[in-house]
């Protein structure tokens, strides 16, 4: 198990789009009836001829801001629970269903396409884990996975957990977690959509019944080493996990102890275990700043005594820190001292101080460490070495680091279940475009790589294909990297259809990673392009800095740039690219609809965070308050207010010149907590009355049972939905 870089998983929390320590790797009446409403709208469809875009009234707002006036005539939109919200949503998804029932046929085809490539004509061994006498290990069914293990030697195996009971409630496994005796089974199920969930316990002795231990509403959560004792965190209303609690197993969760409160309206809570299992970390992370706090793992609850809490490096604004122990030692991953590269120091538990912190490993200036995994003789560094993945591994005797001779130049690399400390090998997986996760060991002694496991994609010729990088200036002259995936022996002209993905905000890097929804365009012909725009980190801190707050502005001008040097050296035509976003990546590719909307002819915009403004105004909701260091705060700034106004696709669209407008398809979800249905909405209609011809269309599907995340843990539902997506890119791109 790696020191997890924590500040990885806080993105994944806090930005609008789990690393899990384990061997293993009521309903509404309006929402009844959107659901009754999708199954009529078929047969409606085909009782009327021509079906007109729904016209959301107008019922103009006014606020003013910093003396500076603000109109929102959509702004009732944002009462979720009024009636007139869901009569509006049920007929945006009635012109929705009658605009695309004409792409339903070519639906089904891309559907039965992306169903072959995950198709596996023979059973994979699954990855298993030794520890405690047992082999453990996750095989994949048609409903998801099942948990099992098997007594070394013995061929009996032990089903402990199999999720297609769970589908039959609706839920989903969120966590799997054992005690560290192994004789108690923790599992953690989420409603879809959800982002908490209950923590069930199963004995694995057989000598417990633990059917009513239940934990509602969890966060996250970690075993004590007692065996009897659950650590885990929960949420406040703005979403943002900030409590930690101890639960003894035979004790009501009402009589839990309150570890630790966060009152820091700008921080998520984590809870890890050190490697060694000496410790609980209480990880306090804002965007730009870290506090952990150590938790002896021995300590004794059953007297409902609250732990002491070791501070090892009090809040410094833009100190980022994460920790990890062994032999009396804390071993840091921090970006102090002007490593914003993040270096690896070292200081004695007792003396934890950034003042006693020694160097251990830094790393180039072209170099990133995203993640470490400590051995007895050995440190492993996950990192990017100008942009593109790479692993090293350090001898700690010789003091020399050696790299990892990666099987693939364009890949997302992983840690992998390394729990045995002395040891000189070590498990990571890689994740390409052309092939499923593959497994590998790697001896640092002997310096042999071992495929463990690969998972080629069935009758695909993977030669038949390629990725390769180019560098596009961007309007200020820096050099934009842009990836880019298709046919080996494509011709690349005017007349490729071309479909750029994005994501750029919060440091989360755009990956070359595999996605079966490319394929189906692949094949025909198409160019993935996946511009690394600012904002991201792929070539470290400093390229994320230059893409957030007041250089926000630079994530869309990289975008816009590289969308014109495709234009302009002959790669496609304005008729033949598209471009999708997701969640904040949906606020990069919308801004193009008002900066530069002649050079796209499709966009599909999910879970768009399209109306930042109204968003970053409002700290009642979630997000918001943690997202100030990413987007600023428009409420107590100016600048920051009329920064966010400059480059936001809801407040531009009224700026738009009659003309020809690229098509879009927009994605809601009832149940997304992070980026709320109402700004698909409000910016659809705001973007219809642009329209002023029959050749561009813009629809907007809410989809009563979607997360932020997506429509649940079904590999049917992700297959429909990249189905109709595809379809609606393929039928305005290549008719």
């Amino acid at each position: 198990m790696a020191l997890v870089t924590y500040s990885h998983r806080l993105r994944s929390l806090s930005h609008r789009v789990v690393d899990q320590n384990s061997v293993f790797k009521h309903r509404s009446p309006q929402l009844l009836a959107v659901r009754h409403e999708s199954l009529l709208a078929s047969f409606k469809s085909k009782l009327s001829r021509q079906v007109h875009p729904p016209k959301a009234k107008q019922i103009p707002t006014i606020e003013r801001h910093h003396d500076i006036e603000r109109v929102d005539e959509y702004k009732w939109m944002e009462e979720i629970n009024e009636s007139a919200v869901w009569e509006l949503i049920k007929q945006e998804n009635a012109y929705s269903k009658y605009m695309l029932k004409s792409t339903s046929f070519l639906q089904r085809i891309l559907r039965r396409e992306m169903q072959k490539k995950l198709y596996t004509p023979k059973l994979l061994p699954p990855i298993s884990t030794i520890a405690h006498g047992f082999e453990y290990y996750s095989k994949t069914s048609k409903s998801g996975l099942v948990y099992c293990r098997k007594q070394i030697g013995h061929s009996q195996e032990e089903v402990l957990l199999d999720s297609k009971f769970l589908r039959m409630t609706n839920l989903d496994i969120r966590k799997v977690l054992l005690s560290p005796d192994h004789t108690i089974f923790a599992y953690q199920t989420e409603s879809q959509g959800d982002e908490v969930g209950n923590i069930y316990l199963r004995d694995l002795t057989g000598i417990q019944n633990l059917k009513n231990d239940v934990l509602e509403d969890v966060f996250n959560f970690v075993w004590a080493n007692d065996n009897k004792t659950i650590l885990y965190t929960v949420t406040n209303e703005q979403l943002r996990p900030n409590k930690v609690y101890a639960h003894v197993i035979g004790t009501s969760q009402e009589d839990d102890i309150l570890v630790y409160d966060d009152k820091d309206e700008t921080s998520f809570l984590d809870i890890s275990n050190t490697k060694d299992m000496k410790f609980i970390t209480i990880n306090s992370n804002s965007l730009s700043s870290s506090e952990v706090r150590l938790v002896d793992a021995m300590h004794d609850y059953s007297n409902n005594s609250k732990p002491e809490l070791k501070l090892v490096q009090q809040r410094v604004e833009n100190l980022e820190y994460y920790v990890d122990h062994h032999d009396h030692h804390l071993y840091v991953l921090t970006n102090a001292d002007g490593a914003k590269n993040f270096k690896l120091v070292q200081a004695s538990q007792e003396e934890p101080q950034k003042q006693n912190w020694k160097d251990l490993i830094t790393l180039s200036p072209t170099e990133k460490i995203e993640d470490v995994d400590l051995f007895e003789d050995y440190i492993v560094l996950y990192g990017r070495r100008d942009g593109l993945s790479m692993i090293l591994y350090h001898d700690l005797k010789t003091n020399e680091s050696h790299e990892v001779n990666l099987p693939e130049k364009f890949c997302v690399v992983s840690p992998g279940t390394n729990l045995d400390f002395n040891t000189d090998k070590f498990r990571f997986s890689i994740i390409s475009p052309y092939a499923h996760e593959s497994t590998w060991d790697f001896n640092m002694t002997t310096k042999k790589l071992k495929a463990v496991r690969e998972h080629p994609i069935h009758k695909f010729d993977r030669s038949k294909f390629t990725s390769s990088q180019i560098h596009v200036k961007s309007y200020d002259g820096v050099n934009v990297p842009v990836t880019l995936l298709h046919q080996t022996n494509l011709k690349l002209d005017s007349k490729n259809p071309v479909l750029m993905r994005s994501y750029g905000a919060y440091g989360i890097p755009t990956d070359a990673d595999f996605r079966i929804e490319n394929f189906p365009l692949l094949e025909r012909g198409w160019v993935i392009a996946l511009p690394h725009v600012r904002g991201g980190s792929e070539l470290g801190r400093d390229w994320y800095e230059n893409g957030k707050l007041l250089k926000k502005q630079n994530s869309f001008n990289d975008f816009a740039a590289v969308a014109e040097h495709l234009v302009e050296y002959g790669l496609t035509s304005p008729d033949k690219l598209a471009a999708m976003g997701t969640s904040a990546g949906g606020l990069l590719v919308g801004a193009m609809i008002h900066m530069r909307p002649e050079l796209f002819k499709a966009i599909v915009l999910r879970v768009p965070f399209v109306d930042p403004l109204s968003s970053m105004l409002n700290p009642e909701l979630p997000l918001t308050q943690v997202e100030y260091p990413e987007w600023g705060n428009p409420t107590a700034n100016k600048v920051d207010y009329e920064n966010i106004r400059s480059f936001s696709p809801y407040e531009n669209v009224a700026h738009l010149a009659a003309g020809k407008l690229p098509s879009v398809l927009l994605t809601g979800g009832v149940k997304d907590q992070r980026v709320q249905i109402y700004q698909p909405l409000k910016y659809v209609s705001r973007l219809r009355r642009q329209f002023n011809n029959d050749s561009s269309v813009a629809l907007c599907r809410i989809d009563p049972d979607r997360g932020h995340f997506g429509g649940g843990g079904e590999q049917d539902v992700r297959l429909d939905e990249a189905a109709e997506e595809l379809a609606f890119l393929i039928s305005h791109v290549q008719k």
